[in-house]
């Protein structure tokens, strides 16, 4: 019971072992999530290749196939961004959210379908999309018209008035209580609200104040949607960095160490909009050795990609990626009886 106050007071002391390093360089940023000295996550962000997922374009639709059931928008590149049908109609909540009814934030809608929206975003007209994949090889990025932007502890959906909370908040009484929280948010009529994990245990100013930042951000997207021509983009996600701060910043972290002076100063600044204590676990680290190599991860990753893993029981697997599938092939290696050739697989 002590833990859980201490927990909703912002004052849990409680260790977990969790680390995040991060090494910023001029050509590429990295970050790893350790636990208890074993890597656990690794992202890496190049600075001439951007990953453009969740970034928002004033688009104009080129064509539209319709035995594909989708449409093919510029946004800018290259190649010509694919838009579904399916992802051009109002979304509902997955199955990872509980819906809350805020009935006074709900308007009629008419209800869209598929067969739709060749009317709604005939050839030529303007449509305002997000990625949800990058583009590979030959082809263009994936796109939908559900736009999402997320907080710290809120995702808006801007063209959506459903809210709901994050499942994996399981204790009911803290349900409840986010439930009330999030009826009494001053949410705009036809925009909607998803509570994500880590607001559990938060006091309701701090949903107050996310969601006040969000509006804000999405208003100034409303403003470049008005005034710039298509295609443009006119909302970039945040780079490796404050993504970083954003979703694994939380209580179950301990300590974060990073060894570029201007990222630890634009991390305190993201940090003192949250929660000025976590200042206190933003370490800057100036070694001699490489941190990634003093905090042992570096070894940890290059066993990761290794093309042959080698497995306790002697034998090994080999590891091949295409464009279109991962091969994995299984070799019985020393632990090999089919035969005396050494070619059993």
């Amino acid at each position: 019971m002590i833990d859980k106050v201490r927990k909703i007071l912002g004052l849990s002391s409680r260790k977990t072992g969790n680390k995040l390093i991060l090494s910023v360089e001029k050509l590429e940023s990295r970050v790893a999530l350790l636990e208890n000295g074993r890597l656990e996550e690794y992202s890496v962000e190049r600075k001439s290749s951007r990953n453009i997922v969740g970034s928002v374009y004033k688009g104009k639709v080129k064509n539209i196939e319709m035995g594909l059931k989708a449409m093919f928008v510029d946004i800018g590149f290259e190649k010509n961004a694919f838009l579904h049908f399916w992802d051009a109609i109002p979304a509902a909540l997955d199955s990872g959210i509980e819906e809350i009814d805020r009935s006074a934030n709900r308007r009629p809608r008419k209800r869209i379908t598929a067969k739709d929206i060749p009317s709604i975003y005939p050839v030529g007209s303007d449509v305002i999309v997000q990625v949800t994949k990058g583009p590979i090889g030959t082809k263009g990025p994936r796109v939908t018209t559900n736009l999402s932007f997320a907080g710290r502890y809120l995702v808006l959906m801007p063209f959506s008035d459903r809210s709901g909370i994050s499942r994996k908040i399981e204790d009911p009484k803290e349900r409840d209580r986010l439930r009330k929280i999030l009826r009494e948010l001053d949410i705009p009529e036809g925009i909607g609200v998803i509570i994500r994990t880590v607001g559990e245990g938060q006091r309701a100013r701090y949903f107050v104040r996310d969601l006040r930042f969000l509006l804000d951000q999405w208003a100034k997207v409303e403003q470049l949607i008005r005034d710039r021509p298509a295609p443009c983009r006119i909302f970039e996600e945040p780079d490796l960095v404050e993504r970083t701060v954003r979703d694994f910043l939380t209580e179950e972290i301990d300590e974060v160490i990073c060894d570029d002076r201007e990222s630890i100063n634009r991390m305190n600044e993201m940090v003192d909009q949250i929660s000025r204590r976590s200042r206190n676990r933003i370490h800057f680290y100036d070694g001699a050795i490489p941190i990634f190599e003093s905090c042992g991860i570096q070894k940890q990753i290059d066993d990761a990609f290794h093309r042959q893993v080698w497995l306790r029981c002697g034998g090994y697997i080999v590891i091949d990626e295409t464009e279109a599938l991962v091969a994995i092939d299984v070799n019985t290696g020393r632990n090999n009886f089919a035969d005396e050739s050494g070619g059993g697989r």
